[in-house]
């Protein structure tokens, strides 16, 4: 079995805590890493990566996890590579 890194862009809600989203997301288990990453006009966006198995994990249902998170208004899938 191989593992595939999936990379997303977190939008939060308008006035939403960034830290609070931050803590929120590195409770989900496949979560490996977590940057933020200035947009526009000083909003700042979350972007994320996710270790995923190649054959287990489908990155469309973790897309789905990640928008559920409290304060996240929009999740961006960015990349999704196979790395082994």
């Amino acid at each position: 079995m191989g593992k595939a890194l999936a990379i997303y862009r977190i939008y939060p809600e308008e006035n939403a805590d960034i830290e609070k989203i931050t803590e929120d997301l590195k409770k989900i288990e496949k979560v490996r890493a977590i940057e933020k990453e200035p947009i526009a006009f000083g909003i700042v966006a979350l972007k994320i990566g996710l270790l995923l198995d190649d054959k287990k994990d489908n990155p469309d249902e973790w897309e789905k996890k990640l928008i559920q998170t409290k304060g996240v208004k929009d999740v961006e899938s960015l990349e999704v590579s196979l790395i082994s």
